[in-house]
């Protein structure tokens, strides 16, 4: 995961500084993330079928393997000086279609790993370790962009996919089973899970799967409203990073190389917050959480307002690190509730769905975008962090059963 979280970090950085350096639009940058998002939502479903029914460890490396491809291809067009804005574009369809197996997979073995009664430090350990690399990665892509071009970032981006497939020939092929439950944090081996009526099998479709995955989130109404707020917060949470490379050319810097090291500087101590959010949520007992939860989203809102007001970069670079916190505990603790509430033999299903909901946030941002063209980008963000403080007020007053979560 750190080899593949790390390069996706480097990416952002440096896809949405190239895009907006050829452009000189936000509605590029909301493009491409559009660009990114549309193969999840068309393909997720499909994606959670087949982390339900396939090895999960092998759909995570070739994907892996596929991106290493895609960016050893971006970085041939740039030592070539031959890059455009629409191969961008196409490099983010793939890799859209990509992420759209990979991730589903990724998710649903977390908990076949280490078994639910380690899921909360599981998913807050693994978190963690998103968050660090977003502390080093980003500032690391941003200097290298400033200093040896983007041709480089993207030469070390393929490699860090590359290690990515390698490392995860580490775990065991048969935590990778669908089917096989957590016994690997006791000690022991993975083991089959009893058979189920209605289990995804071999010799089924994969629209009946999806239909089934359908009438079991029907059948658990608290987790079709966990899925349905964590979609208004992805909504309202993600347009700040992929609006950022153009905020920081517009506000905070001066010029091209300044945008590049600021803009790395910034999702550094956006990650730097997001670190100590997720190590906190990772310590912390199985009880409260909804309320944390709740706490996290109006924490984010506020950070966000303020850093929309800002244009001082020091004081948005303090800013971001409260973000980044608000930022960690909504992704962790949303992450930890719905998991913890999933039959493992709908897992993979259920995250596509989740994924479904980044898909559908891109189609957001990408009007956010349109808007920050024609209002600026500061009365956009400012709109957004007010989206966020609205969820989290509906859901406190409206939803008292979400409130008591544990």
């Amino acid at each position: 995961m750190i080899g593949n979280w790390s390069a996706l970090q480097m990416q952002q950085v440096v896809r949405g500084f190239l895009a907006y350096q050829i452009t000189g639009s936000f509605a590029a940058l909301g493009g491409v993330a559009l660009a990114n998002s549309v193969p999840r939502l068309a393909l997720a479903l499909s994606g959670g079928v087949i982390a339900d029914r396939s090895n999960r460890r092998h759909v995570m490396q070739l994907g892996q393997a596929f991106n290493a491809l895609m960016a050893a291809v971006v970085a041939t067009l740039l030592f070539m000086d031959m890059l455009r804005f629409e191969h961008l574009v196409i490099a983010a369809v793939f890799q859209g279609i990509s992420n759209s197996f990979t991730q589903p997979a990724r998710q649903a073995m977390i908990p076949q790993l280490v078994g639910s009664e380690r899921l909360n430090n599981a998913i807050g350990l693994n978190t963690s370790a998103m968050n660090a690399m977003r502390l080093l990665a980003p500032a690391l892509a941003g200097v290298l962009l400033a200093t040896i071009g983007a041709s480089w970032v993207y030469v070390l981006m393929a490699t860090l996919y590359g290690c990515a497939v390698i490392a995860m020939t580490r775990v065991p092929a048969e935590i990778g089973q669908p089917g096989m439950r957590g016994g690997v944090s006791g000690g022991g081996a993975a083991r089959p899970a009893t058979a189920r009526a209605g289990s995804p099998g071999g010799s089924r479709g994969g629209l009946r799967d999806i239909r089934e995955a359908f009438a079991y989130l029907r059948r658990e109404p608290m987790l079709m409203l966990l899925l349905v707020v964590h979609l208004f917060i992805v909504l309202f949470s993600q347009p700040y990073q992929r609006l950022l490379p153009g905020f920081v050319d517009d506000v905070l810097s001066s010029s091209p190389e300044q945008t590049a090291i600021r803009m790395g500087l910034l999702l550094t101590f956006t990650g730097l917050g997001a670190l100590a959010g997720s190590l906190v949520v990772a310590s912390l007992p199985n009880r409260g959480r909804g309320r944390l939860l709740i706490g996290s989203i109006v924490v984010l809102g506020l950070a966000l307002l303020a850093f929309s007001a800002s244009s001082i970069f020091w004081l948005s670079a303090a800013i971001v690190v409260v973000l980044g916190v608000g930022q960690a505990g909504r992704q962790s603790l949303s992450n930890i509730l719905i998991q913890a509430r999933v039959e493992d033999e709908y897992r993979g299903r259920i995250s596509s769905i989740m994924m479904m909901e980044m898909g559908l946030e891109s189609l957001g941002t990408f009007a956010i975008a349109v808007l920050a063209e024609a209002i600026g980008v500061q009365w956009a963000l400012e709109g957004v962090a007010i989206g966020l403080l609205c969820v989290a007020l509906v859901v406190a007053v409206l939803a008292p059963s979400y409130r008591r979560l544990d």
